[in-house]
């Protein structure tokens, strides 16, 4: 789905930050939905920005801004906008948890051959994330807390299998 960018401007020629939205917008110019699936209402249907976020997989989000809106200083628009800031924010997190789920799946799958191991072992680690040197802010310890937490809940039983 390839939205109609030509009407994500205001009258100003401004980026729509929160009327780009059905449940917080201020005018009926709403594109997307801040549900989880898509939404129906008045007989038009808002795709799910989180759901096109998700599907895209892009851990740096540029080509998802690309994609599905005016560009990179559009999406930072979207970021820095308070009320729509947590709602990316989670859905960071579960962008997070899902690539590296599924990375630890494929590890699991490849342990039998090295086939692609070391790619798989490069998404579970976030090879992409480059860490600075020095303590870690404090957002990060909390999120990188966070997803390992869910990483343990959703593998504790595979890895109690495989160790039998």
């Amino acid at each position: 789905m390839k939205p109609d960018k030509n009407k994500f401007k205001d009258e100003g020629g401004r980026p729509l930050t929160q009327s780009l939205f059905l449940e917080i917008g201020y005018t009926d110019r709403a594109f997307y939905t801040l549900n989880d699936e898509d939404k129906v209402y008045k007989g038009h249907t808002y795709p799910s920005l989180k759901k096109l976020f998700l599907e895209h997989e892009d851990p740096h989000e540029y080509d998802f801004a690309t994609t599905y809106l005016l560009g990179w200083s559009h999406w930072q628009r979207l970021c820095n906008n308070k009320q729509l800031r947590k709602h990316i924010d989670e859905w960071r997190i579960e962008l997070d948890l899902k690539i590296r789920s599924q990375a630890l799946r494929d590890i699991i799958d490849m342990s039998a051959d090295d086939k692609g191991f070391q790619a798989a072992k490069y998404l579970a680690d976030k090879g992409w994330s480059k860490k600075s040197a020095g303590r870690p802010k404090k957002d990060t310890s909390e999120h990188d807390a966070k997803v390992q937490e869910m990483l343990e809940d959703d593998f504790s039983a595979d890895i109690i299998r495989l160790s039998k």
